[in-house]
């Protein structure tokens, strides 16, 4: 019983056993990491290419988190594909908290609502996933 409760105690001080999930071992050493007040990371750069919630972020450039642990935004590794939509390799992807896509460059032109979004520009999204602006090809 006594060790047991000092086994609780060291825990409970050393917070032992919390598990955030995604840490700062995804980091570039000796680059700026920053936490969220719930000690749960928010963004940093990362030190290898990271795949999160089916997207894979690129190696060197910085990432965002929301306090859950879910993407908020990074650069792109590969093409990221959510539904329909294509968006490109090498640029910024963001997302709501729900993981739902916020915005994302296109790697190819889409219709999408009855309208036509250009190849390589901007598509933003409704967290409920109707369109909320691109730009039309010229």
């Amino acid at each position: 019983m006594r060790y047991t409760i000092i086994m609780l105690s060291i825990i409970a001080i050393t917070d032992v056993g919390t598990c955030w999930g995604i840490d700062q071992s995804i980091c570039t050493p000796g680059s700026e990491i920053v936490y969220h007040q719930n000690g749960t990371l928010k963004t940093c750069t990362l030190k290898d290419n990271f795949a999160v919630g089916g997207v894979n972020c690129k190696q060197y450039a910085t990432i965002n988190l929301f306090e859950t642990g879910t993407l908020k935004n990074c650069v792109t590794s590969d093409y990221f594909n959510y539904g329909e939509i294509i968006c490109n390799q090498h640029d910024q992807v963001s997302f709501y908290e729900t993981g739902k896509l916020n915005t994302c460059n296109l790697s190819r032109s889409i219709q999408i609502d009855g309208k036509t979004c250009a190849q390589f520009e901007s598509i933003s999204l409704f967290e409920n996933g109707k369109l909320k602006s691109c730009s039309t090809p010229h």
